[in-house]
């Protein structure tokens, strides 16, 4: 999926602060633009990026009824946070900064895992960040209303955009009743999914996850390389991880398969939680002498996913859509990525309903992409652990590698791949060699449309379908494939094509352009027929 992201957000027109995100709890008096559902990093993102477009948008979000959870954020998430222009304000608000992980897995010794070129990620108690991201929703100019309890959305099915009339949410706020109309519905709300759960959440089939979470006090420091480092150590039937959110304050957290423990259903956890660490090596040894500040709970972390993630009206957005194992630590980064291409896609629809088809199809496609993606990922790490300890815990969670080779799940052209193909090479060898070029298509090239996003927008752009590529590609290495299948023919010499095709992409390379060209020529898109 090629996208051009837009300038971070600017908070402009009748929305802006001071205006609806000033009146809080009084329902709008006619249909508002986007009622989002949910205040965590996700909803309040988007409201506030839709907000900063000009869109009328009420957030309703209720109050924490759990505990709050740790969450470390990769340094990459800083590009998501400029999209949504809150750097700043979330680089002010006083959070651990990371410089990387110290990870004991697969019983091998420590690795040290930095960013590099002085990166740094966040360790964040999720709560607060959250703060940070509604103030800035607020001041974008949406209308949030705090303690509101959500309890259903009507006629979801019909078409917001275009002829379809509005769909109604109905919550309560301070023990009353209220409504309002919106024309496009975001369900932000996590793993509750208020629209999700309404036959669209499907749950991972295999093994499930339970997180067993406590937070630890330790005066002085816990005499680590680095004291801001995620620590991550696995063991035989779990893997534990900590989070430091002070320079004495860390949250501990074992991950277990509740069926493989001695867990009761609304039991008490301590005895549970603390046989757990126990079973950990080096992360045991840091809690001698430090005091546990409140007594442990659990949180469910089974991964699952939706059977579609949008339709007329509303879209499932961050983990109401679909939630990854904890295990590959790119909660909040998918989430806010999804909450991004989201705001984008409704405010398309609403400028344009012609384009809420594609929008919406870029959205599913999107959300199923990263979701497998990162299934992936969390099952090669249990892989490699089941190698070491055999145990069932492992090995299930490693056979989704298998389901996913299975599935054919493809992505965007490798070009690091590309480069060190045999038929690849030797099409670039060729080309080096011959005198001039006389390029014809080998077959004829076929073209289909396919919705990608310019700045704030979903649009439809040209992608050249390529043997192996199917879905259509547009872009290798930043070389446009169909404008490059087409000026190709009209030359005789390689340096004359690639000035005139650098000309009007000024961004190409030589080496990048040659590359592209050859890949061109060893899927039999390009035959260069000189001296034929």
């Amino acid at each position: 999926m090629a996208v051009r992201p837009p300038h971070p957000a600017r908070v402009t027109g009748p929305h802006a602060a001071g205006g609806r995100g000033g009146v809080p709890g009084a329902d709008p008096a006619g249909p508002v633009d986007v009622a989002v559902l949910g205040g965590g990093p996700a909803g309040a993102s988007a409201a506030r990026l839709l907000s900063a477009w000009g869109r009328s948008v009420v957030l309703l979000t209720r109050p924490a009824t759990t505990p709050p959870l740790a969450e470390s954020l990769p340094p990459s998430i800083d590009r998501l946070f400029d999209l949504f222009g809150v750097r700043i304000s979330v680089e002010a608000a006083g959070f651990v900064r990371t410089t990387g992980n110290t990870v004991w897995w697969d019983g091998s010794g420590a690795r040290h895992e930095g960013f590099g070129d002085g990166a740094r990620g966040y360790q964040v108690v999720q709560r607060d960040l959250e703060g940070v991201l509604l103030g800035l929703a607020r001041e974008a100019g949406a209308h949030v209303v705090e303690g509101s309890d959500v309890r259903r959305v009507e006629d979801r099915e019909r078409p917001a955009a275009g002829s379809g009339r509005p769909a109604t949410v109905f919550y309560g706020l301070s023990g009353a009743s209220r409504s309002l109309e919106a024309r496009w519905v975001l369900d932000c709300t996590g793993r509750t999914g208020v629209i999700a759960k309404r036959g669209l959440r499907r749950r991972e089939r295999g093994p499930s996850t339970l997180a067993l979470v406590g937070v630890w006090e330790r005066t002085g420091g816990w005499g680590l390389d680095d004291e801001t480092h995620t620590l991550v150590e696995s063991y035989e039937d779990g893997w534990a991880w900590s989070v430091p959110i002070s320079s004495s304050v860390r949250y501990f957290t074992a991950m277990v398969d509740p069926r493989l423990t001695a867990l009761e259903r609304g039991g008490p956890i301590g005895g549970t939680y603390a046989a757990e660490l126990a079973k950990t090596t080096h992360i045991s040894r840091l809690l001698g002498g430090a005091i546990r500040t409140r007594a442990p709970w659990a949180c469910t972390a089974t991964p699952y996913d939706a059977t579609r993630y949008a339709g007329p009206g509303f879209l499932l957005v961050g983990d109401a859509g679909s939630f990854i194992d904890p295990l590959s630590s790119f909660g909040v980064k998918k989430a806010l990525a999804s909450a991004w291409l989201a705001a984008v896609a409704v405010h398309t629809c609403l400028a344009a309903a012609e384009m809420t088809g594609p929008s919406l199809a870029l959205f599913e496609r999107r959300e199923r992409a990263i979701y497998d993606a990162y299934r992936r990922l969390s099952a090669g790490f249990s892989r490699e652990a089941g190698q070491r300890y055999g145990h069932g815990f492992w090995s299930r969670r490693a056979r989704q590698v298998d389901e996913l080779d299975r599935s054919g799940f493809t992505g965007e052209p490798d070009a690091a791949e590309l480069r060190d193909n045999p038929a690849v090479l030797a099409a670039f060898a060729s080309l080096k060699a011959s005198p001039g070029i006389r390029f014809r298509a080998a077959a004829t090239p076929g073209f289909i449309e396919e919705p990608t996003v310019e700045g704030n927008r979903v649009v439809l752009e040209r992608r050249l379908i390529v043997p192996g590529w199917e879905a259509g590609v547009r872009h290798l290495r930043g070389v446009d494939l169909p404008a490059l299948v087409e000026m190709a023919p009209g030359f005789g010499q390689v340096p004359d094509l690639f000035e005139a095709f650098a000309a009007r992409h000024e961004e190409v390379t030589l080496p990048d352009f040659l590359g592209a060209l050859s890949v061109l020529i060893a899927k039999g898109v390009l035959e260069n027929r000189f001296g034929a």
